[in-house]
């Protein structure tokens, strides 16, 4: 199922621009009661890091439900987008006209709209959150202090500030 849950959150925006974006979207997300998808993590240079999901993703790619490709950014390193197939798009409408199918899309679609909103956010926003939600443990400004420190960045920087109300967002719904 969770094949699925994944490919149907993909195919709800069109694409998504990298791996470090899905990873960390789909981390804060696991906090949001109810939310059908769980993953180990461990914290990584880039923050929490899933090789389940990364295996994940692998499996979908290689049975062309998702097309991941290579993109060259500006610095000269590569970054991975992910978007649905039409093979994929069949196998989901397909699979939702099952009982079984139909019961999973109502388990994911609430968190649709959340994850539409986490795939525009700043990356570096959103990579800065996750790791803060991964240091909370009831105590924010020691997660914030944490961050700060594992990532480099100044205490009063803005995108930090930002990061901190995002995992606040999804902390406070676990």
């Amino acid at each position: 199922m969770k094949d699925y849950w994944l490919a149907k959150l993909i195919s709800a925006v069109q694409n998504v621009d990298s791996r470090k974006r899905l990873q960390k979207s789909i981390y804060l997300l696991q906090f949001c009661k109810g939310f059908p998808l769980k993953f180990d993590y461990f914290l990584h240079y880039y923050g929490p890091y899933s090789f389940e999901l990364a295996s994940a993703i692998d499996q979908l790619n290689a049975a062309d439900i998702i097309d991941e490709f290579q993109e060259q950014t500006g610095f000269g390193s590569i970054r991975y987008k992910s978007q649905i197939t039409e093979k994929g798009n069949r196998v989901l409408a397909n699979f939702q006209k099952s009982d079984v199918g139909k019961k999973a899309n109502r388990k994911i679609s609430p968190f649709i709209p959340l994850f539409e909103k986490l795939n525009q956010k700043n990356l570096w926003v959103l990579e800065l959150a996750a790791t803060i939600a991964y240091y909370h443990e009831g105590n924010w400004p020691r997660a914030q202090a944490q961050t700060v420190t594992f990532k480099k960045v100044r205490a009063d920087d803005s995108n930090l500030k930002q990061a901190v109300k995002i995992a606040k967002a999804f902390k406070k719904s676990a």
